[in-house]
């Protein structure tokens, strides 16, 4: 399954647009990154491979979910419980721009839009991209109205020049994060790159709405960046420290933000999660002298994940179907599965719930029409990153 880029999606794609574009350099879901473009993708060592794929024929796993074609994919009830409480820990982050950076992202918007132009007359932003591009439908049914309210048709971008108008964009949603640790975040190195940054950031914890359809007011942490910063640009992860206690003073008895939601733990097991292998591959793998414990004539699906984010800046949502993972690298896994911007940090999971990825970007290919097409989207995988934690001596609590 590929997913067509629609052509306000295929603008987005190529300009390498959303709200820290000044960076330069940005790799949120929707935007795709081609195998080996400024990351290193190593195949995965035949003999680890070979480990992941007899550990789902050991009899200790009599309990977890089956890959294998053919068996019933029975999931515990418990299943549920578990995915509730791992979601507590998912936050929306939000960027509270400064005049500064503010002014930087507006004068990208324009500078973009005179490139799009020189390509073609019909590649502005329209008023309904820029609607979805800012989450605009979050901030109320009147808002996009009242926000263009005297603007030129034609040009809706021009709204942005209004600098108290532009305000009331924020804080503006940029990703999505996780606790890993009482008070300790984790997302992308591309969201969170330096401690400046951090320093606009606030993570919204409980943004969700009920069964009804009823819209919950999220928890909100400032980050404390000074308190502890790590990132790692190639592995694509920053790990960044809350303040112990909510913005809103009224709510200050709730102490930090993992005493409340709960956090996920931070698993360097490799072998949590299964990629597909096809009877070409066991032969292949047999001719090499390695064991398999595949019953003959059997063949193995990629393992489904769940991703808990907040696509396109909205509340809470996950995925639970049509989400098998398509390869594992030795730094990455690659899945089908929906994601979109804002997905960027998201956590990726086994059917057990264990943290297996970081979600970060997509693997797009270009097609004759030079449009470009989504094929599968990508995680850094959690043993890497605890690994490189570990190098460097970093501990969180």
């Amino acid at each position: 399954m590929s997913i067509t880029v629609t052509p306000w999606r295929d603008k987005l794609i190529q300009t390498r647009f959303l709200p820290i574009i000044f960076r330069g350099r940005l790799r949120l879901s929707a935007i795709p990154s081609e195998p080996g473009e400024n990351y290193p993708v190593d195949a995965i060592a035949d003999a680890k491979l070979v480990e992941i794929v007899n550990s789902r024929f050991d009899p200790d796993r009599a309990s977890l979910i089956s890959a294998v074609f053919g068996t019933p994919d029975f999931i515990p009830f418990s299943f549920l419980e578990l995915g509730l409480r791992r979601g507590a820990a998912v936050c929306r982050l939000v960027q509270d721009f400064s005049d500064s950076t503010g002014k930087d992202l507006v004068e990208a918007i324009f500078e973009l839009e005179k490139q799009l132009e020189n390509q073609s007359k019909d590649k502005i932003f329209l008023r309904p991209e820029l609607e979805e591009i800012f989450s605009m439908s979050e901030k109320g049914q009147d808002f996009a109205e009242n926000f263009f309210q005297g603007v030129d048709e034609a040009r809706p971008s021009n709204a942005l020049k209004d600098t108290e108008r532009f305000r009331k964009l924020l804080p503006i949603p940029v990703a999505t994060g996780f606790l890993v640790g009482s008070s300790y975040l984790m997302t992308n190195n591309h969201v969170l790159p330096s401690k400046e940054v951090c320093d606009e950031c606030i993570a919204e914890f409980g943004y969700d709405q009920d069964v009804l359809g009823r819209k919950i007011s999220p928890i909100q942490y400032k980050l404390d960046s000074e308190g502890f910063f790590e990132t790692n640009e190639e592995l694509d992860y920053t790990l960044v420290k809350l303040q112990d206690r909510p913005q809103d003073i009224k709510l200050s008895n709730l102490g930090k933000a993992g005493y409340y939601f709960g956090w996920i733990t931070l698993d360097e097991k490799s072998i949590n999660i299964a990629p597909p292998i096809d009877d070409k591959k066991v032969a292949e793998l047999q001719a090499k002298g390695f064991q398999l414990k595949i019953p003959q004539g059997q063949s193995m699906e990629g393992e489904p994940v769940n991703i808990i984010q907040h696509p396109k800046g909205k509340r809470k949502q996950v995925i639970l179907s049509s989400n098998r993972v398509t390869n594992i690298y030795e730094k990455f896994i690659q899945y089908q599965a929906d994601a979109d911007f804002s997905s960027s940090g998201s956590p990726v999971f086994n059917q057990q719930w264990e943290l297996v990825a970081l979600h970060h970007a997509a693997v797009a290919k270009t097609k004759d029409d030079s449009t470009l097409e989504i094929e599968v989207e990508q995680g850094i995988r959690t043993c890497e990153i605890v690994k490189d934690l570990k190098k460097k001596k970093k501990t969180i609590k």
